[in-house]
């Protein structure tokens, strides 16, 4: 029998998706068009992308440790926010390209283990009072679809150059909502600070099964195959005759797409086991990637963009069931952790080669990603020949299915 949740909680996890996600809606679809208008070409494009990617590879698993070691997911999301809000604020201080560089890597640092410390906070809801994960996250995904549209607007009116300031009032939203978070259940389980999870080797090597990082890369893999889309799309867009509030909505497009499938998911997880969306996710990536090059009418691109509720949606939510069923609330933030430094890992790659693939294919680049997401699809489908145990805070292990 589940507990009663604390009041508000999915409502609080819910407002605070939607402070971290607004600004990410202003930057992943623009934050390459502010760029561009500083005169960055294609591949330096790709290289300042790539190091944000690279910090959360470095730093992700330590920071979000951090949070199992001392207990508090709470209080560990609110000074990662303040300092990210405040490192990033000072990308305006210069538009060298050196200066872009070093905030985007030292404000990172904080950012990186945001989202997987959030995503477990948020899953413990869901393991201990059977919150709806898929509900709670959904609100981030509404509020990066009305930055797109945002974004579009302000893109038009006022030009890429002021683009950046969204950006940074935006990262505001993260130091007020993260004051209003839940509490973390584990404080209820008799911890305290200094009692949090204490991480052993008999633990960890628990990670070490070959099964599990199988998994983790094919998604990984899919996930880094959306690296062109998120860093040449709007520019691509642009040079094909789409006008920036289009682009905005085809970014909002995918949001809404998306949201749709997380308010469902708790359905969706009655009736789809995490491997048959993680499966799903990979063709439906690979099906979109293959079309994309196409030069596609408007109506066109809105069908692909409505597939980014398999490519991208289905494989995230298979990854949280599948970390949910496999690993032990006290271990959540270090599998989060380990999950997004790979991914980060991986989208670093890609997003650094895309600048080059970009400069050399242009659209045709999105050929590559399909290749990339089939290489996840193939790992997804042979994983079941490796072994699979549960992962234990008691470092007793069991295996599930």
């Amino acid at each position: 029998m589940q507990a009663p949740s604390p009041k508000g909680y999915a409502l609080r996890m819910s407002a605070f998706f939607g402070a971290f996600f607004f600004p990410l809606g202003i930057y992943i679809p623009f934050f390459a068009v502010w760029l561009n208008s500083l005169g960055v070409e294609p591949k330096e494009i790709g290289l300042i992308l790539t190091i944000p990617m690279a910090t959360r590879v470095i730093f992700t698993p330590f920071m979000a440790g951090i949070a199992d070691k001392i207990g508090d997911r709470r209080l560990t999301l609110q000074i990662y926010c303040v300092v990210f809000a405040v490192t990033f604020a000072m990308i305006t201080i210069s538009d060298n390209l050196l200066w872009i560089a070093l905030v985007m890597a030292v404000s990172h640092i904080a950012q990186s283990a945001i989202i997987p410390v959030s995503d477990s906070l948020a899953m413990a809801g869901t393991r201990r009072f059977d919150l709806d994960y898929g509900r709670m996250r959904s609100w981030g995904s509404l509020a990066f679809m009305v930055a797109n549209l945002i974004g579009g607007v302000v893109l038009d009116a006022f030009g890429a150059a002021n683009i950046i300031w969204v950006m940074v009032i935006g990262n505001m939203l993260h130091i007020i909502f993260s004051m209003t978070l839940p509490s973390d259940p584990r404080l209820n389980d008799n911890r305290n600070l200094s009692k949090g999870a204490n991480l052993n080797w008999a633990q960890l090597k628990q990670f070490a099964q070959l099964g599990f990082w199988i998994i983790l890369f094919a998604a990984s893999f899919v996930q880094a195959s959306h690296s062109v889309l998120y860093a040449f799309a709007t520019i691509f867009w642009q040079k094909i005759g789409i006008s920036a509030n289009m682009t905005g909505i085809f970014w909002s497009v995918s949001i809404l797409a998306e949201v749709t499938l997380f308010f469902y998911s708790k359905k969706i997880s009655g009736r789809l086991s995490w491997k048959s969306l993680l499966i799903v996710g990979a063709c439906l990536a690979t099906l979109r990637w293959l079309l994309f090059p196409l030069e596609l009418p408007v109506s066109g691109y809105f069908l692909l963009q409505i597939l980014h509720a398999g490519s991208f949606a289905c494989t995230h939510l298979g990854m949280m069931f599948f970390l949910t069923k496999m690993v032990d609330d006290e271990l959540s933030g270090t599998a989060q952790g380990l999950f997004t430094m790979l991914t980060g890992l991986l989208m670093a790659i890609a997003t650094f080669l895309s600048g080059y693939l970009y400069s050399l294919l242009e659209g045709d680049a999105f050929y590559i990603m399909a290749g990339i997401s089939l290489f996840g699809l193939v790992l997804f489908l042979i994983a079941p020949m490796f072994s699979l145990g549960h992962i234990n805070a008691d470092t007793v292990p069991l295996d599930r299915d």
